[in-house]
């Protein structure tokens, strides 16, 4: 009697490999998921800053000498409402004030998506 090999692999080579592939799958899976958040900060960011750049530039072409102290507002970027926070502080010479501006998500954040440090001469 002759006996022939059957030809294929045994279920535990199967089960090994769907192992394996299911680990690197998952891995996958994870990497994918760690880059759409990486890109949904790096739109967020990059919005906000946009906003911070929006409310300087209205500093700066404004006719006004800004008053020092604290103001809140609200700006619509990339179909969201975005919090800003400008703080203008004086500085060691009487005809630049410093302005800082923070942007938030929501108006009760802690904190701050982006901050934005500037410098404005006084109108002539």
């Amino acid at each position: 009697m002759t006996t022939t090999r059957q030809q294929g692999f045994t279920l535990l080579e199967v089960l090994v490999a769907l192992a394996i592939l299911a680990i690197a799958l998952a891995s996958v899976v994870k990497v994918s998921a760690n880059q759409s958040l990486n890109a949904e900060h790096l739109r967020d960011k990059t919005m906000a800053h946009w906003v911070a750049m929006n409310q300087l530039t209205q500093l700066q072409i404004s006719r006004h000498w800004p008053a020092q102290g604290t103001n809140t507002g609200k700006s619509e970027m990339g179909l969201r409402e975005w919090h800003w926070q400008s703080k203008i502080t004086n500085t060691r010479d009487d005809r630049v004030r410093q302005v800082e501006i923070s942007v938030f998500r929501n108006s009760d954040d802690d904190a701050s998506v982006t901050r934005l440090v500037s410098f404005i001469g006084q109108p002539f």
